[in-house]
């Protein structure tokens, strides 16, 4: 599996990769003009991401803005959408309200806790990758 993971905070991003890492292949991004990069980039590719998490609090935008333009994105050109989640430290009810709204499949919190990203992985349908040779 191909994830993206956003965020502009390198330790986050570090934890993040690490926590994902079981999941697939890792691309790390600091910032909404680069994420919008990379999608544009896999997409075109034919290589589209299928997991990608959203800090919500980036220094140079909105994460629930930087969601609407990926989902805008993916609808423009035609590309299966990713599974998107949002990553906060800021995990009220207000901002959980605005991603489900903008289109997420999930919400974490951080610090990112490992049961709880594996369990938000199983609810949308994802299984560590075989270690087995």
């Amino acid at each position: 599996m191909k994830i993206l993971i956003i965020d502009d905070e390198m330790a986050a991003l570090t934890k993040m990769k690490a926590l994902l890492a079981p999941y697939g292949d890792c691309t790390l991004c600091t910032n909404a003009a680069q994420a919008l990069q990379l999608c544009t980039k896999s997409i075109k590719a034919g290589v589209a991401f299928e997991l990608i998490t959203i800090d919500i609090q980036l220094g140079d935008a909105n994460g629930n803005d930087l969601l609407e333009k990926i989902n805008q994105l993916e609808l423009q050109e035609r590309a299966p959408a990713a599974k998107k989640l949002m990553v906060t430290a800021s995990g009220t009810k207000e901002n959980l309200v605005m991603a489900y709204s903008k289109g997420c499949n999930g919400f974490l919190v951080k610090p990112v806790k490992r049961d709880a990203l594996e369990q938000k992985m199983l609810s949308l349908g994802y299984a560590k990758k075989s270690t087995a040779a």
